[in-house]
């Protein structure tokens, strides 16, 4: 792990604009002297990687999985489309009701949940994540370096206040400094933003159109978002502030669309189920259930089946769970009787909060055989199983599954709770130490480990890997 500090003139300048001691500017990697080199794909990784941590930190991550399995799903898709290079992608979702998507330094594309609600079309949502995964293969950030040189010190030292805020718990202090450090330098990155704004365009499109998405809603979102802008000029998109939309570049991006037949694409059932989700949480228990209701009046949906959902979710987060049941076999009925992940995983969710906790195991046992690979019908397996009382059989699950994805955090986090339900405390607290290994916290998991070596027990093969663990740890921290 890299040595996290940085130079003094950028730790002045964060200090400057955030008050705060010197010492404080201690999280960012090094980045070496700007002024002499660019950003190698190495350097871009561990920014990235810094920033995902305070992401985290901020409480904003979406770690639903319905939501990370989604992106991560049409974010690939995209990917495999572009041939974007050996880049290793991370899509997430971030809990903000505006409009916006971002990428950054390492492959790391956030997506807010305001974006996908307000996506009109599962294509529009592709056409913002195509033009992000753009930034990310063209080394957009590596060539501002190199263009301006000098001049880029504002915008790094920006990003990384941007990342001590939210450490901090000032992510509103972040984001206008961020915003601030950009503007201060805007004159001399206007050339090279609207090229690579222009480039992410046209590369974003040809994605598209690989991937079998409608090229046509890339400029038919960003005329929208412009429509908006003039119909609200106070409360402007956010995508619109950090991704200047001028008239220029949309009439750009609509010729290209000239010698393209027209082809409709259909919205997937997961973009549709997923938006009402999203939904539904932003607009939060009775508001909710009183939108969706008036939707379903008054038949102003794309998508009744996706729109019945969202009252089955409506009432499921407010705890109206027999209210919640019989919108969801309403759901089920107009979807044609067919099954889907989302309309499975939410009727085991509902079934749990009814305390009908076997059942719910039935049904998600079952839908988990049908959907093989669904993450989220694996955890409410899980869950169900714990709530149930199964805990043999809700381990195996989980031995099973990191056999399978032995990365997976939330695996971890489950297996924890497994583990101290039958009070085997070393097992735990060993769980708990590879769930902040994999959230790159490394600091609570050499703790957790180290209270797992307290704990009693004679298990030579745990003690022994518990203690490699350790050794593993405390050499990064020296490093």
């Amino acid at each position: 792990m890299a040595i996290l500090r940085t130079t003094v003139l950028g730790g002045l300048l964060l200090c400057q604009l955030l008050g705060a001691p010197l010492q404080a500017a201690q999280s960012l990697p090094d980045i070496g002297d700007v002024s002499s080199q660019t950003l190698s794909p190495q350097q871009e990784r561990e920014i990235g990687q810094a920033a995902m941590v305070e992401i985290r930190r901020s409480g904003a991550m979406i770690d639903d999985p319905e939501v990370v399995a989604y992106l991560n799903q049409v974010g690939y898709r995209l990917v495999d489309a572009a041939d974007a290079g050996d880049t290793r992608y991370t899509f997430f979702g971030l809990r903000d009701k505006s409009v916006n998507a971002f990428a950054m330094p390492g492959g790391y594309i956030g997506v807010h949940s305001g974006l996908i609600v307000m996506s009109q079309h599962e294509s529009e949502l592709a056409s913002v994540l195509a033009h992000e995964i753009a930034h990310v293969s063209q080394r957009h950030v590596a060539r501002l370096l190199d263009g301006t040189r000098s001049g880029v010190w504002m915008s790094l030292a920006s990003l990384g206040l941007a990342i001590l805020a939210a450490q901090a718990g000032r992510g509103d202090l972040g984001g206008a400094a961020l915003a601030v450090g950009m503007g201060m330098n805007v004159q001399k990155q206007l050339d090279y933003t609207y090229a690579f704004e222009q480039e992410a365009d046209r590369i974003g499109m040809q994605t598209l159109q690989a991937a079998g998405y409608d090229p046509a809603s890339m400029p038919a979102f960003f005329e929208r978002l412009q429509k908006h802008n003039r119909a609200v000029e106070s409360n402007a998109p956010e995508f619109l502030r950090t991704h200047p939309v001028t008239y220029r570049r949309i009439a750009d991006a609509q010729s290209r669309l000239d010698d393209k037949p027209f082809r409709a694409v259909p919205d997937s059932a997961d973009f549709l189920f997923l938006r009402e989700k999203l939904r539904a949480q932003q607009l939060g228990n009775r508001n909710a259930v009183e939108f969706f209701q008036k939707t379903l009046a008054d038949k102003r949906y794309a998508s009744e089946a996706a729109a019945r959902y969202g009252l089955a979710y409506a009432y499921y987060q407010a705890h109206d769970y027999e209210q919640a049941a019989a919108a969801l076999q309403k759901a089920r009925s107009v979807f044609g009787g067919k099954s889907h992940p989302a309309l499975e995983y939410l009727g085991g969710q509902i079934l749990q909060g009814q305390g009908r906790n076997t059942e719910a195991v039935a049904l998600l046992k079952a839908a988990a055989a049908q959907f093989v690979g669904s993450r989220a019908l694996t955890y409410g397996t899980i869950d169900a199983l714990t709530a149930a009382g199964q805990l043999p059989a809700a381990q195996a699950l989980v031995d099973d599954s990191l056999s399978l994805y032995p990365g997976d955090a939330w695996l971890y986090l489950r297996a924890a709770r497994v583990y101290g339900l039958q009070d085997k405390r070393m097992q735990k607290h060993k769980a708990m130490g590879e769930y902040y290994v994999r959230l790159q916290e490394y600091a609570p998991a050499l703790e957790q480990f180290q209270l797992a070596l307290q704990q009693p027990g004679d298990d030579f093969y745990l003690l022994s890997a518990i203690e490699a663990r350790i050794r593993d740890l405390e050499s990064m921290r020296k490093n």
